[in-house]
Formats: C-alpha cells, structure tokens, sequence
C-alpha cells in the first residue's frame, strides 16, 4: 500500500486571534488554526459548527479540533466562550449589513466548510 504524502498546517502569518489559558494560540478567520505544540510552532485545524440549542433558544455554534483522519473532537473550556464571543460580535457586523441571525451565522461557518483540512 503507497503511503499518503502528508500535508502540512500552514503556518498562520499573523498573531493569534485568542490566546488560551494555557498558552494555545488560536487563529479565527480565514486560517482556523490552532498551536498544537508547547512552542506553537505545530498546528491543526479548527472548525466551527453550527449546533441546536438545548434550552430551545436559538442555534449555537461550537468550535471543533479537526484530526487528520477527518475526524472532529469538541474543544473543551473557556475557548468554547472565547470563540463564541468572537462569533457574536463578527455575526451582529453581519446582521448591520442586512442579513439575519442566522444567514451571518453560516456565512461564518462556511468559512471553514472553504478550508482543506488534512
């Protein structure tokens, strides 16, 4: 069986959007990317979903660490608030612009539908 060639993160030209209470650096828009060495010199994706509410209010999104294998695994603690932060002040820029709650909200996520993960 040939071997897959492995491709890597690109490393993010900019500082990080969040750093997290534990010294992770994260990257929001365009590149959501994530540190995932000591010395953030490593980095995997990130990807942002929208999900239900369980209260019946309306949709969340949550932020998500993509593996290599496709694979997504939910980011735990207070970077889940960060990001959701984050995500509400870029979705009312939307919402200024004309659109509803819910059509900035996938404008959002669908920048990182644009993002290759591997």
């Amino acid at each position: 069986m040939a071997k897959k060639a492995k491709v890597e993160v690109p490393d993010p030209i900019r500082p990080p959007d969040h750093v997290s209470k534990r010294g992770v650096h994260y990257w929001w828009s365009p590149e959501w990317t994530r540190g995932t060495s000591s010395a953030n010199d490593k980095f995997g994706k990130i990807k942002a979903i929208r999900e239900p509410s369980y209260k019946g209010g309306p949709d969340t999104v949550n932020l998500y660490m993509v593996a290599k294998d496709g694979n997504q695994t939910f980011i735990q603690g207070s970077i889940q608030q960060e990001f959701k932060d984050w995500h509400d002040s870029r979705q009312i820029d939307y919402i200024l612009l004309g659109e509803t709650p819910e059509s900035a909200t996938d404008l959002i996520i669908s920048e990182t539908e644009d993002t290759q993960y591997v």
